[in-house]
Order: structure tokens, then sequence, then C-alpha cells
């Protein structure tokens, strides 16, 4: 399965004297392929998450198109978008979306939940909370939990469904030097499988689990 971004482009409205937009991404074409991991490195504000999160489904261009094979995401319904996303596609976002009254394990077992599956994969819930060290609670709720602990119940929550393809917005942020590295190869694992695997990341180890490695600057894409 590949993941292809023709000419997309974001831009968001400011109130300016000077213009009244911000360029986030300028034009620029990208593709994930199966079996692959690739990092997109770059400073903060570069505009790496706005483009992970177009890649995703959940932001919509400015201008050019994202496909998923020859489907194109955004000519999609929101329903048909939504469970594009939740068969072939695991996000991993920036920050924190636990839902607080679920313990961690019916968490990790959301994406199989949300579409009434009679037989969500609990098995292999817990065996992604042992893979990021959370064995010990998955009957905790999630403000039991520190910062670095849910960004590990969120790794194992996107990976749930075995997407063809796992885009991660720092998903190692938080996380002490042992973690990062068995984030990182849990993320390397999912490629050697068969997944297409964005990185979008700060951390310098992530570099040798990579296949290849972009920086982003000012919206711009290039190869390092």
């Amino acid at each position: 399965m590949k993941l292809t971004a023709q000419s997309v482009k974001k831009d968001f409205p400011r109130a300016s004297k000077s213009s009244n937009y911000f360029t986030a991404v300028q034009t620029l074409d990208f593709a994930l392929e199966s079996g692959k991991m690739v990092e997109i490195t770059g400073r903060s504000g570069s505009g790496k998450s706005t483009l992970l999160n177009m890649l995703a489904g959940m932001l919509t261009p400015t201008s050019g198109k994202v496909f998923l094979d020859d489907t194109d995401l955004y000519a999609l319904d929101e329903k048909s978008l939504a469970r594009l996303r939740n068969e072939k596609i695991g996000l991993i976002p920036q920050g924190h979306t636990a839902l607080l009254s679920l313990t961690v394990l019916e968490n990790v077992l959301l994406p199989a939940i949300l579409y009434n599956r009679q037989n969500p994969p609990v098995d292999r819930a817990k065996a992604l909370l042992m893979d990021v060290g959370l064995e010990a609670l998955m009957t905790a709720k999630p403000n039991e939990l520190s910062g670095g602990e849910l960004r590990r119940m969120a790794i194992a929550r996107a990976m749930l469904m075995r997407p063809s393809i796992l885009l991660a917005d720092e998903p190692t942020a938080g996380l002490d030097n042992e973690n990062t590295l068995a984030v990182l190869g849990l993320l390397r694992k999912a490629a050697d499988e068969g997944a297409g695997v964005l990185l979008v990341t700060h951390e310098n180890e992530a570099a040798q689990f990579a296949d290849e490695v972009y920086v982003m600057d000012s919206g711009k894409l290039s190869t390092q």
C-alpha cells in the first residue's frame, strides 16, 4: 500500500496588514511505501505536523491531493474517510487522547470497539501493551498514568488494527532513553512487517531506524 501526496499545500488565515494567510506547508510531493520507515525532522513550527495531519486525512489541504493507493482521501465523505482511517491508517497524534472513563486496555481496544466488532482483538491489545511496557497497568485509568505512559498507550492503540500506514507525531515525547529506543524499535518492526511508517520527531536516535530522512524548514521538505 502506498500513501501519496501530490502538490499539497496548506495555508492558514491570519489577521495581518501584510498578508491574510500563512503558508504552513509549501507545495510539495511526498510518498510513503509499504515496508519503509521514513523520518521527517525539523524545528518546531516548520510544518511537520501539518503535513502529517494532511497525510492522515485529518486536515484538508488548501490545494493538492492525498491518495491511499488509488483512493483520494479528501474526495470521500466524512463517514467513509473515518472508516478508512480506522481500518488502514494508525495515527499517533501529539498530546494525550485517552478516554478517562476507560481502562488502559479498553483505550487500546477503541479502534476495534468503535465499529462494533464482535470479537475485539484482546490478545493483540495485551501483547502490544507488553511491548510498550504497560502490562502491569492494563486495568488502570488514564489519570493514573504519567505523560510518558500515556504516549506508550497511544502507540499501542494506533498499532492495534495492524494498519497499512502508521503515522507517528513525536511518539517518543516525554519518554526516557530506554523507552525511546523501545518505541523506535517497535515502529521499525512495524515497517519490517510491511507497514509504511512515517515518524515526525526531534530525536537524534531516530535516524538509525529510518530508511529515509527528510528535513522540513519553513514548510519546505528536502532530503537529508
